[in-house]
């Protein structure tokens, strides 16, 4: 065979894989539009982002309890009398919950443990003020809360609620 054939050779057989190839790409094409489902894809969803954490009863450590001395009374030689406030604050990770909640806590550095409590509703606490504690000279106060408890809320805010009117008492 002289080299002039093999090149002859070699063209045909390429010419025939172009062809082959075509014909293969426009069969598969063919069958894909025919069998294949047209309908749109379906979309892809988004990444879910976590729903948010459902409001819970908080334990006590979700809330830090400051105290701040207003006012003491020293006599020379005697046992001090400590007035304060406290400064509570909710450090939870959960939100609190609708409920109007009851924290206790107790306050020591006096000569005995004092018990307290303050209420929480949504965003608003109800503490008591100017609390007197008998202690000694230079004690340093400190506050824990100690138990959570939960006081239902039934009917309207208290806030929204109008004062109802007093009907008159007929004279007879």
């Amino acid at each position: 065979m002289s080299v002039r054939s093999w090149k002859d050779s070699i063209r045909r057989w390429s010419a025939a894989l172009a062809i082959f190839g075509m014909l293969a790409g426009g069969i598969s094409i063919a069958s894909i539009l025919i069998f294949g489902n047209l309908s749109k894809p379906a979309p892809i969803a988004a990444p879910r982002t976590p729903p948010p954490l459902p409001p819970k009863v908080p334990a006590p450590r979700d809330f830090t309890i400051g105290v701040v001395v207003t006012a003491q009374d020293c006599p020379p030689g005697g046992e001090c009398v400590y007035t304060y406030t406290i400064e509570p604050q909710f450090i939870g990770r959960n939100p609190l919950p609708a409920d109007e909640l009851r924290i206790e806590y107790q306050v020591t550095g006096g000569r005995e443990p004092q018990n307290g409590e303050f209420t929480v509703r949504g965003t608003e606490a109800k503490i008591f003020k100017d609390v007197k504690l008998p202690g000694p000279p230079g004690a340093a106060l400190k506050a824990e809360a100690t138990n959570v408890v939960v006081r239902p809320v039934f009917g309207p805010s208290l806030s929204s609620t109008p004062v109802p009117t007093p009907m008159p008492i007929p004279a007879g």
